[in-house]
């Protein structure tokens, strides 16, 4: 009995909650869907408002312009002026009636000119007559806009001669057809919708002059500026406002009304529309809308007592099961605190483990770890870490006398401890758990292969960083010929591949000259080389105990002989020394005797070449020369006695040897004069190489031109008999390999430049196939003439013509 009144009770209560909520759900969504339609329709209202009142702005001031703009016209102007001082000159009034009938073409409906005293002097056109349907502009004076079927604009402005002194006036009258229209458009917004156009009210009076637009027609009226119901909004319009608002309009009626400003004509204007019309289908839909709803409270109820039995039933069900929830949950919460305890332990270890890169510090990695091991522990907040590591000992707390007894682990790596991992508990908390002995030598263990692997990655580094500098420097040293260079690309990439750039020191003493690398900078990675000349220097044999700071060094010994050493330095109280270092060192001092003994039988090469050519040229001259010229002579002497015979055959055959002997004297002088430059010896270059075109084009019969720019004067001799023989053996190769006709030789000195441009249009060669590597394959002319260019300092380049040919062009600072 006491369940099925239980049930009576909730089934009525129930449907009257229910019943309530569908009535407040309802009249909610019914006011929420009100109010959204007025928003809705208000803001097309004043959108639609907006462009009305633009509009007619626009075309009130166009008119007003026009007509303005008549009373600016010279020649009306001039002909009320002579009507003024003749009212009987008949040729002004004609030039006036003229103008004033061409005005209805411009837009004017009506136009009348009167003089100084208000007589008509010229009208054209109809005015309306409905003056009592008009709407003053206070803004504009004499101005008024009338309703006669349609909007005509009525303005009356004065004529003003040259003084601003008053000559006249002009009335005239403007159809508005396009307001018109937009005006008596209102069908298109509802049955009751309406637009009102209103005057200010008269100064003392509180009716306002309106002409008001319905579905039926436009009408002129008067309102009230103030009704029963209160201030009419075409007033708050009038007052510069806008906006949309509910409200009772001057039939009393509730209506939604856009009211907007004209401000620039000093007039108000509203767009409404009844709200009955508005919410009709509303509140037609409403009535079936609440059957359905009557239906529905129904059909809950019912639906809610059945759900009430059931929910009785289910609760007596629930009773029981209750209590064997609870024994279960009890059971859960136990397995849950520990795998909360386990969780917080695979958490730990696994930040820890992701924290692990190779780009920490070993003490940013042990704050890691005690960071994340701390919340992992099971009394956080009662627990103190030390970390010994490399004779580092990090802590969590500053003061761990509080804390006596817990774990430890050791650390080990590559089969030695580097140190251990405590863990400290309070006096007050004594036990730990046998998990978090195994989460600590999981996280040591971790630690020891993070150190394994952080040292075998810097070695590694390290011998990157050697492989690099080696790399760096055999490929410098094979572009370079100067020995500072080469020094400084040594110091350049040695310094940085050490284990400690910025403290090291290097220094380079050859042939009497000690190179040395200066400090590093760390933030630009560049140190300040410097060069000086060895005073006094230790006989013997260079010995690593001359300086006491000397780390490592090695000797540079050339063709047996001992020309320096390279030595690397670091402070006495650092004496770093790594095996691999010196190794390094013996590599790069091995490279540089490379390079001199290369440098050594580059110059060995030119110089037995230029030995050569003297000696060639020497005995061409001296002596082969002497004995072509002597049989030469003899030949002479011959042919004569052979004429005093009379044997003239053999005459002729005599003269012919005399000739060529003579040809090939003058040949052998020219190769001996190209194999010794006397020019070039006596009077510089430009003059040498003046002389080397001119031979050439005697000698094979070709054009070779030569051109000096600026004068480059070339004191030194070792400079100009670089750049002699680097001309003599482009031209060679143009005229023996390109078989060239056209040779022209430049030396130029362009802003400290020397520029010298040997060009031919031979046939040429590939020259994009001219690579380092390629020059090594080449001819020995290209070798030497590369050797000569670097001798120099300079850049030799091989181009190729855009009209065939090739260009030799070397480029290099003097000065």
């Amino acid at each position: 009995m006491l369940f099925i009144r239980d049930n009576r009770k909730i089934s009525i209560i129930g449907g009257l909650l229910l019943l309530g909520l569908t009535l407040t759900t309802g009249i909610a969504v019914y006011s929420a869907m009100r109010q959204q339609i007025e928003s809705v329709l208000g803001r097309g209202l004043s959108v639609a408002l907006q462009g009305k009142a633009l509009l007619i702005e626009n075309q009130i001031q166009k008119g007003l312009e026009n007509t303005r703009t008549l009373t600016l016209r010279p020649f009306l102007i001039q002909s009320i002026q002579q009507l003024n001082a003749q009212p009987e000159n008949d040729h002004a009034l004609h030039d006036l009636e003229r103008n004033v009938s061409a005005l209805p073409e411009a837009g004017f409906s009506a136009v009348v000119v009167r003089d100084l005293h208000g007589n008509v002097l010229s009208q054209v056109g109809r005015f309306s007559e409905r003056h009592n349907q008009s709407i003053p502009l206070n803004k504009f004076p004499d101005t008024d806009i009338i309703w006669d079927k349609q909007f005509i604009l009525r303005t009356t402005m004065d004529f003003h001669d040259n003084n601003k002194q008053r000559i006249g006036s002009i009335t005239t009258e403007i159809k508005l057809p396009q307001l018109t229209r937009r005006f008596s458009e209102i069908r298109s917004i509802g049955k009751t919708g309406e637009f009102i156009l209103c005057a200010p009210p008269a100064s003392g009076k509180h009716e306002m002059a309106c002409l008001i637009s319905q579905i039926d027609g436009v009408k002129f009226t008067h309102l009230m500026h103030i009704t029963e119901a209160g201030t009419l909004p075409v007033s708050l319009a009038l007052d510069g406002k806008s906006g949309v608002i509910a409200v009772k309009d001057y039939r009393n009626v509730p209506v939604i009304e856009a009211y907007a400003p004209l401000r620039q004509i000093g007039l108000g204007m509203i767009l409404k529309l009844d709200e009955e019309e508005l919410f009709k289908p509303i509140n037609e839909q409403l009535k079936i809308i609440i059957l359905y709803l009557a239906g529905l409270i129904i059909a809950e109820i019912l639906l809610l007592n059945w759900f009430v039995q059931k929910l009785i039933k289910s609760e007596r069900e629930a009773r029981g099961a209750k209590e064997i929830a609870e024994q279960i949950s009890l059971e859960l919460g136990q397995k849950e605190t520990e795998l909360r305890e386990r969780l917080k332990e695979i958490t730990c270890l696994y930040e820890i483990r992701r924290g692990f890169t190779l780009n920490l510090s070993e003490e940013k990695i042990c704050q890691q770890i005690i960071g994340h091991l701390i919340p992992a522990m099971q009394y956080p907040e009662h627990t103190a870490i030390i970390i010994e590591l490399n004779g580092k000992r990090i802590v969590s707390h500053a003061q761990t006398e509080n804390f006596t007894h817990g774990l430890e682990s050791k650390i080990w790596v590559i089969g030695k401890v580097c140190g251990q991992l405590t863990v400290l508990f309070s006096n007050d908390k004594p036990s730990f758990h046998q998990e978090e002995q195994k989460l600590i030598d999981a996280i040591t263990n971790d630690l020891s292969i993070w150190l394994e692997r952080k040292q075998v990655d810097e070695l590694l580094r390290e011998r990157l960083k050697e492989i690099t500098c080696l790399y760096e420097i055999r490929r410098g040293i094979g572009m370079e010929s100067s020995i500072d260079n080469v020094c400084h690309n040594v110091f350049e990439h040695l310094i940085p591949a050490l284990q400690f750039p910025e403290i090291a020191n290097a220094v380079i003493e050859l042939d009497g000259w000690r190179f040395s690398s200066g400090n590093f900078d760390q933030a630009i990675h560049r140190q300040f080389p410097s060069k000086t000349k060895i005073v006094r220097r230790e006989q013997g044999f260079w010995r690593a105990e001359r300086d006491p700071a000397c780390t490592c060094w090695s000797s540079i010994t050339v063709n047996g002989n001992v020309r320096g050493q390279l030595r690397v330095f670091y402070p006495g109280d650092k004496p770093y020394l790594m095996l691999e270092e010196q190794k390094l060192v013996n590599a790069i001092a091995s490279d540089l005797e490379s390079w001199l003994e290369r440098k050594r039988l580059e110059q060995a090469i030119v110089l037995i070449a230029e030995e050569q050519s003297h000696t060639i040229g020497q005995e061409l001259h001296d002596n082969l020369g002497q004995q072509i010229a002597a049989i030469s002579y003899q030949a002479r002497a011959l042919e004569k006695q052979i004429v005093t015979v009379g044997n003239l055959s053999m005459a002729e055959v005599a003269a012919a040897i005399a000739s060529q002997a003579q040809i090939a004297v003058i040949q052998i002088k020219q190769l001996a004069q190209g194999l010794l430059p006397f020019e070039l010896e006596t009077n510089g270059l430009i003059s040498a190489l003046q002389k080397l075109a001119n031979r050439i084009a005697t000698t094979y019969n070709i054009v070779c031109d030569f051109s000096s720019h600026n004068d480059p004067n070339i004191n030194d001799e070792i400079m100009a008999l670089n750049l002699y023989r680097i001309a003599q053996e482009a031209t060679n190769n143009a005229i023996r390999h390109g078989k060239a006709q056209h040779i022209a030789i430049t030396i130029a000195l362009d802003n400290g430049i020397l520029k010298l441009s040997i060009a031919d249009d031979g046939s040429g060669f590939p020259v994009e196939n001219l690579t380092p590597d390629t020059i090594s394959t080449s001819g020995m002319g290209i070798k030497i003439m590369q050797y000569r260019a670097r001798q120099l300092g300079a850049k030799l380049d091989f181009l190729t013509r855009a009209g065939g040919g090739i260009e030799v062009r070397l480029e290099m600072q003097i000065g």
